[in-house]
C-alpha cells in the first residue's frame, strides 16, 4: 500500500494499525521515501535472505553473526 507522507502523518493511527497486517510505502514527492513492514515479515525477509548462505542446522546465532557479516561486506 502506497501513502503520501502528508496522508501517513494525518493518519498516522490507522495506518500503524494496518502496518501490522501488510506493508506500507510512504512516498514523498511520489517518489518512495520509506517502509513499514510487519514484524512477521521483516523476519521473513531476513530468512529468505540467508536462503544458500547458512546450513540447513544452522543456530539462531550462527543466522544472526552471518547477517552481520553480509551487511558488513556491503559497506
Amino acid at each position: 500500500m502506497n501513502v503520501s507522507v502528508a496522508e501517513f502523518k494525518t493518519g498516522i493511527d490507522r495506518y500503524l494499525d494496518l502496518a501490522g497486517e501488510k506493508e506500507i510505502v510512504l512516498t514523498k514527492d511520489g517518489k518512495r521515501f520509506a517502509r513499514i513492514t510487519p514484524e512477521a515479515e521483516d523476519l521473513r525477509t531476513v530468512i529468505q535472505s540467508l536462503r544458500g548462505i547458512l546450513p540447513a542446522n544452522a543456530t539462531l546465532e550462527e543466522a544472526h553473526e552471518e547477517r552481520i557479516a553480509k551487511h558488513e561486506r556491503h559497506l
